[in-house]
């Protein structure tokens, strides 16, 4: 009997869960496409792991409608997409919303960070995690970072052989916005393009190069245009960050929630790790298909970065006019990267 009336009890309990399970739909997406890793990431593991695990442990159902390539945000557009609700999750190149994603956007600011988006990944999740005013930056815009994601490492492919500074005076530089005093301060010219437009304008001759991964050789099909490609050092950025609209994510079951984010940060890392390798893998094709890799020297590098001493402080003290607080965010960015192991080739005044 004791058997029968706990069977009848579970039988009960498992009915009351499946009357109380509910079915969720997301809209995510972006500017880029699933040629980028973090995308990619997003795309296949992110998207089927949330679903697996919301089924499993809670019941529901949940399950993605994805827009990638910009067809229903740009990349300058993705944290107006997810404010509005046209995305309940956006992911976006911070680098071309510095209006709205200014303090987030903190290595941007500080050149020849580390190459190795491992280790930025883990100073990228101290950072969210002990600094509260990079996620509270973004309430204004209905958005909560759902993971800030580190980068492959930039690097510079163009259509000339080159190995010092000297050698980009005049030279036209593809590149989003944030990066464009990297290469005023060695009198190149920046042109400001989303990535997607780098292969027409070396095409064209509008741009004499591309700032950009490894990766954009194959996955742009950059090689095609440009047959050099220079390790500049300028490093793997915590940039590419997956926003979620706080509407939604408010209206969702907590248990939910907390999967969501558990996965975010499993995403994140997994990001840094392919990314690590791919950096690896597209090098080794790209030398077998006749791209010529070029290593900038310790001293160009040093002497690029003198150049720039001034430009993290000055990019904080602007922020710090806006009421961000930048300059402290700043240095906290400079010890933990210290604390993981690096250090950058000259002392920036903050």
């Amino acid at each position: 009997m004791k058997f029968k009336q706990l069977f009848t009890l579970a039988a009960i309990a498992a009915a009351a869960c499946a009357a109380h399970a509910d079915s969720f739909t997301l809209r995510m997406g972006g500017g880029h496409t699933t040629g980028l890793t973090y995308v990619g990431v997003y795309d296949s593991y992110f998207a089927s792991e949330v679903s697996k695990r919301v089924k499993e442990k809670t019941g529901h159902d949940i399950r993605f409608i994805k827009a990638w390539g910009g067809s229903v945000a740009k990349v300058d557009g993705v944290i107006e997409a997810v404010q509005k609700g046209t995305l309940d999750i956006g992911l976006s190149p911070i680098g071309f919303e510095q209006s709205r994603a200014g303090l987030l956007n903190y290595s941007a600011y500080m050149p020849f960070t580390s190459p190795d988006p491992v280790l930025q990944q883990k100073v990228s999740n101290r950072m969210m995690k002990e600094v509260p005013a990079l996620q509270a930056s973004m309430k204004p815009y209905n958005s909560h970072v759902l993971g800030a994601m580190t980068s492959e490492a930039y690097g510079l492919t163009t259509k000339f052989d080159w190995n010092s500074i000297a050698e980009l005076k005049g030279k036209r530089i593809a590149l989003a916005g944030t990066n464009a005093p990297l290469f005023i301060a060695v009198d190149a010219v920046p042109v400001t393009l989303g990535i997607g437009e780098h292969y027409q304008a070396m095409q064209n001759g509008l741009a004499d190069g591309s700032l950009f991964y490894a990766s954009g050789l194959e996955a742009f099909k950059l090689q095609e245009v440009a047959k050099f490609f220079n390790k500049t050092g300028q490093g793997s950025l915590s940039t590419l960050v997956a926003f979620m609209n706080l509407d939604t994510r408010n209206k969702l079951p907590k248990d939910v929630v907390a999967i969501i984010d558990q996965v975010a940060e499993e995403s994140s890392m997994r990001v840094a790790e392919l990314s690590k390798q791919r950096d690896i893998d597209v090098e080794a094709r790209a030398k077998a298909a006749g791209v010529k890799i070029n290593t900038l020297p310790d001293a160009e590098k040093k002497r690029w970065a003198e150049l720039l001493k001034d430009l993290p402080g000055k990019a904080a003290k602007e922020l710090d006019g806006k009421g961000m607080p930048a300059t402290e965010v700043l240095k906290t960015y400079v010890r933990f990267l210290k604390e993981a192991g690096y250090s950058f080739p000259v002392d920036y005044p903050l």
